[in-house]
């Protein structure tokens, strides 16, 4: 059976509204008025820096898998020009992103899989549509040696 992939991409502002609002009714503030960068953390990083206190609740509701990850998001302060970063478990960075969704009337089905992933100015939220098979990658499968060459 074929797998759908839909990747979601939010850019830094939308991050933002997506994690103040988010942190907002699980009681955290965060400072600053917007995100400028936001990057994987190293494995030293989430073991010792990560924020792990956040109570989430939207990770099994929506078959979010449990991740040992996390994403150091950088704030900034336009009017003291402070920059604050943040070390949030990408758990948290996943479930403000589907409260986002759900707030904003954007379709997520309850039984796919959700990947967090990061690009250079996005945050993305891969979401996939299999329940038979596990979160593929994206890249290429290597050949194998047993399937035919086409010419």
């Amino acid at each position: 059976m074929p797998s759908e992939i839909r990747r979601l991409m939010f850019h830094h502002s939308e991050l933002y509204d997506a994690i103040t609002h988010y942190g907002d009714q699980l009681g955290y503030r965060f400072p600053g008025v917007k995100i400028i960068a936001a990057k994987l953390a190293s494995k030293a990083e989430y073991d010792f820096h990560t924020q792990k206190h956040f109570k989430t609740p939207l990770s099994q509701e929506y078959n979010i898998n449990e991740m040992k990850n996390s994403v150091v998001v950088t704030f900034f302060d336009e009017g003291t020009f402070e920059h604050k970063y943040y070390n949030l478990p990408a758990r948290f960075i996943s479930e403000s992103l589907i409260e986002y969704c759900l707030a904003n009337k954007i379709p997520l089905p309850k039984n796919s899989k959700k990947k967090l992933d990061l690009t250079e100015f996005n945050v993305c939220l891969d979401i996939i549509m299999d329940d038979q098979a596990e979160v593929p990658g994206f890249e290429l499968a290597a050949k194998r040696d047993s399937e035919p060459e086409l010419e």
